[in-house]
């Protein structure tokens, strides 16, 4: 079994790197050097935690291919080890990286393993990080209604922190993860009452996302709380809210630079897109187009098959 000050070390660094104090080579670097160590000692788990860590890493990088190398290098490895909880990780992973990519049926197939395990391990974070990626699936596929329903249970299933579920854990780490959980369901649930009409929900959620991010006070999290404000904003005509600039490409601009901070670059290409559709809207139609050029290009080499096809359609329809 990996000792507890592995599983720390890995996750301190994915966390450095997160919080950007921590550049992307010398994270690797550290990951890698643990990973060779691991080999040399034949520590099966040590190194399935650093494969697993660099997994996330690429993953939000838009690396989908190695990450998903990563993510099956480290299932292997714990299945080596046994170590059931961390093979559930890393499936439900492999299946937000195959959404990420728009392979939806392969993704599928993983949030339904993934979920079934959480449920058998009587794991409440994994059942909502897989129910999430399912909904988020299914909002990209048009099932808003479907969608709104799983994100309303893990939203409640989600209402009070994890619990530390192996040794190696701290309190901080878990609410980490509780609190980036958290954001993924509440800016989803904001774009879904957005596209539905409901601007007073679609406000109060991207203002929640908001309010968590600061309390994480990381890139990715700042991030993804600014691109939901800046949508919300884009297609509401008045928001009482003297704190927040009522310019939505200002908040545009933020997300950007901080997932740029990280480089981020699938999260800086599904902001672009964002931003274009949002420029269309208000009848800023060269802008708008300028976007979602940069939008298809950036999801194009990424592999993200499913998004740069979205973004090349809202861009016909500008012509």
């Amino acid at each position: 079994m990996t000792p507890p000050n592995i599983r720390l070390e890995t996750a301190s660094i994915l966390t450095a790197w997160q919080d950007g104090t921590l550049s992307y080579p010398d994270a690797v670097a550290k990951l890698t050097a643990i990973k060779v160590q691991a080999i040399t000692d034949n520590h099966p788990e040590d190194q399935a935690y650093a494969e697993l860590r660099r997994g996330v890493i690429e993953g939000y990088r838009g690396n989908y291919v190695p990450c998903i190398d990563h993510f099956e290098r480290a299932r292997d490895l714990f299945l080596q080890a046994n170590s059931r909880a961390q093979v559930l990780v890393c499936n439900v992973n492999i299946g937000e990286t195959y959404r990420l990519k728009g392979n939806f049926s392969r993704a599928r197939q993983y949030f339904r393993l993934g979920y079934d395990s959480a449920v058998e391990q009587g794991n409440r974070e994994m059942q909502v990080l897989a129910h999430t990626n399912e909904a988020q699936m299914l909002l990209s596929q048009g099932h808003a209604d479907q969608a709104e329903a799983m994100l309303l249970e893990c939203y409640e299933l989600s209402e009070q922190p994890y619990a530390i579920q192996h040794v190696g854990q701290t309190e901080d780490m878990v609410r980490r993860t509780w609190l980036d959980q958290r954001i993924d369901i509440i800016q989803a649930l904001a774009q879904i009452y957005l596209e539905s009409g409901k601007g007073d929900e679609a406000w109060r959620f991207a203002r929640e996302a908001y309010t968590v991010a600061e309390m994480i006070d990381a890139p990715l999290a700042l991030g993804f709380a600014s691109r939901a404000v800046a949508q919300t904003l884009s297609q509401l005509s008045v928001v009482d809210d003297l704190g927040f600039d009522p310019d939505p490409d200002a908040h545009f601009m933020k997300a950007i630079q901080h997932f740029k901070a990280i480089n981020a670059e699938g999260e800086i290409a599904r902001t672009l897109f964002t931003q274009g559709r949002s420029l269309a809207r208000r009848s800023r139609n060269t802008m708008a187009a300028r976007k979602l050029h940069q939008a298809v290009i950036m999801f194009s080499k990424l592999g993200m098959v499913d998004d740069a096809a979205k973004a090349a359609e809202e861009q016909l329809k500008l012509v």
